[in-house]
């Protein structure tokens, strides 16, 4: 009887597992295609995933925030171009033939607009620049013709790539110089630690034709500029340590300053309203506002996490209204609809607040980091009310960037 039993209880299993089997169809892997974006508001995540630097990643977020795609870039990935004309997505990267060690190689890589894959990449020298700070690190001229990317070995020089014929065309030396920002069809500008600019023109052909350098728009000792500068028509608004906004003027044939005022009043500067994060500007250029993210500290602490953007009128330097965030942003974005969205890439804590709270005053900064995760939020620019939170961001280390599609 045991073993009659036996043979039942083995026959049913056996049967159990086989319908089991008969049920399960393994996933067969496909290209998916992004919906159409019919004026939709996308933004991408993007960063070099501290500390796991050796798997950049990218992520695009739909309208609503949920996740639509995403790209694996490269060894501490921080550079990302939409070229809509030429339908590509742009990635400039790094990697190793070992993974972690060996022959290195410098890529810029294009990927299809519509479903994210992979179509061609050019070799260009193996020393661009990676860092955490990356605004002004790659630069698309005007018709996307040409790409310039920095390099720092710790020489400083600039890379330039031919999109069209899909070859490096030449690297040029920019001694003193790095961080490009973009003033016109076939010029840019370098800043340089003497305070002045490098002006670098190309032909048609993308090589230089010139390189010519400015005297001193700033005080590079007293009130350097930080690099997250941001663009309306051809006026680049920069923001000093000293929480200065400085409006350079950049055409092709010429740089100026015209304009420089304070972010903060005096009572402000009292209560140690600072500037924050990494990218901490963003400009709607239909409406000439600046966007600027901020919090209270000391002045050492000004790349730390923002708590609100101040939004300034460029025309007549004033503050025109303030944005309290939800969470702590590291990053600041802004669309260009007339309806504009602003981004903030964001540390979230999925944890009650008063346990976050004790475990800092008990252990501080490296205490909270292990509850930290990472989403975006959207807010409406013109009135300040949030819109929505993104997906969270997924495990595996902390990431920078946000962008407008």
């Amino acid at each position: 009887m045991k073993f009659l039993r036996l043979i039942i209880c083995v026959t049913s299993i056996w049967g159990l597992g086989l319908s089991f089997a008969q049920a399960f169809t393994p996933e067969i892997p496909k290209t998916e295609t992004l919906p159409n974006n019919d004026g939709q508001e996308w933004f991408w995540i993007t960063g070099n995933r501290i500390p796991s630097l050796v798997d950049g990643q990218a992520y695009l977020m739909g309208q609503d925030g949920k996740r639509l795609g995403q790209l694996s870039t490269g060894y501490w990935f921080n550079n990302l171009v939409n070229a809509h004309k030429r339908n590509e997505i742009i990635t400039v990267e790094t990697h190793f033939s070992r993974g972690t060690r060996g022959e290195r190689s410098d890529l810029v890589v294009m990927h299809d607009i519509n479903n994210l894959s992979f179509k061609k990449e050019i070799k260009i020298p193996s020393k661009r620049m990676n860092g955490v700070r990356n605004d002004g690190l790659v630069n698309l001229t005007e018709d996307e013709k040409f790409l310039l990317v920095v390099n720092y070995t710790p020489a400083q020089s600039v890379s330039i790539v031919d999109l069209d014929k899909g070859e490096f065309v030449e690297e040029v030396e920019t001694p003193g110089c790095s961080v490009l920002y973009a003033a016109g069809n076939r010029d840019f500008y370098s800043i340089c630690g003497n305070g002045g600019f490098m002006q670098i023109k190309l032909g048609d052909d993308g090589r230089v034709v010139s390189r010519t350098r400015t005297e001193p728009l700033f005080d590079s000792v007293n009130d350097f500029l930080t690099i997250s500068a941001s663009r309306i028509g051809n006026i680049w608004y920069f923001v000093s340590r000293q929480h200065n906004v400085y409006a350079i003027k950049m055409d092709g044939d010429h740089i100026e300053l015209l304009d420089q005022w304070s972010l903060t009043t005096e009572s402000e500067r009292e209560d140690e309203w600072i500037i924050s994060g990494m990218q901490h500007t963003a400009a709607h250029e239909a409406s000439g506002e600046l966007y600027v993210l901020m919090h209270q500290g000391e002045e050492k602490s000004f790349e730390e996490p923002g708590t609100d953007v101040w939004v300034y009128d460029v025309k007549t330097k004033k503050k025109v209204r303030e944005i309290e965030l939800e969470d702590l942003a590291l990053s600041i974005a802004v669309s260009q609809k007339d309806n504009p969205r602003l981004y903030t890439l964001d540390l979230y804590f999925p944890v009650p607040f008063v346990v976050v709270m004790w475990t800092f005053l008990m252990d501080g900064l490296p205490g909270i980091e292990k509850f930290a995760r990472q989403r975006a939020s959207t807010y409406d620019a013109s009135e300040g009310e949030l819109l929505f939170h993104s997906d969270l961001v997924p495990h595996g280390g902390f990431v920078l960037n946000i962008q407008a599609w």
